[in-house]
């Protein structure tokens, strides 16, 4: 078990103290990860948001980003990732399974996931995932997950 958390955090990019180290806030809400549109933390704040309205049958996406807080910043080590809630939500298709760091807009101060998305009728739909990332200061690095949704107005 300790050789898996170290193997963990020698690929983030971070030293095993760093990885053993959250904060006790950070440890907290990855015990109890929030779901909603946004999580905001003292590391990082994350949000899922219709960017638009919607037409039912149309492919179309809502955005996710990630913004670290200073002195925070993206972990570029990290293997960040955005993967939609399977099986998806009632009414909701997803036609990409995984978004991987190269299918979003990534730096060390943000993270944009464009999450491709049809939705089958008009009304309210819900469009959710897991946000997979770390951010990382001069003395430690954070890794978490946490779930994001949000509602859409379809046409």
């Amino acid at each position: 078990m300790a050789l898996a958390a170290l193997t963990l955090a020698a690929a983030a990019g971070c030293t095993p103290s760093e990885a053993a180290t959250p904060p006790a806030a950070e440890a907290e809400s990855a015990a109890a990860p929030a779901k909603g549109p946004k999580v905001d933390t003292e590391t990082y704040v994350m949000e899922m948001k219709p960017t638009k309205k919607y037409k039912a049958g149309q492919e179309d996406t809502v955005e996710v980003t990630l913004i670290p807080k200073a002195p925070y910043h993206i972990n570029d080590k990290y293997p960040i990732k955005f993967k939609p809630t399977d099986p998806a939500p009632d009414g909701i298709k997803y036609t990409k399974a995984v978004l991987k760091k190269e299918d979003g807009a990534v730096d060390d101060k943000k993270a944009v996931f464009k999450v491709p998305f049809v939705a089958a009728k008009a009304g309210q739909a819900k469009v959710s995932g897991v946000l997979y990332m770390s951010v990382c200061s001069d003395a430690n690095c954070i890794m978490d997950k946490q779930e994001l949704e949000a509602n859409v107005d379809v046409e």
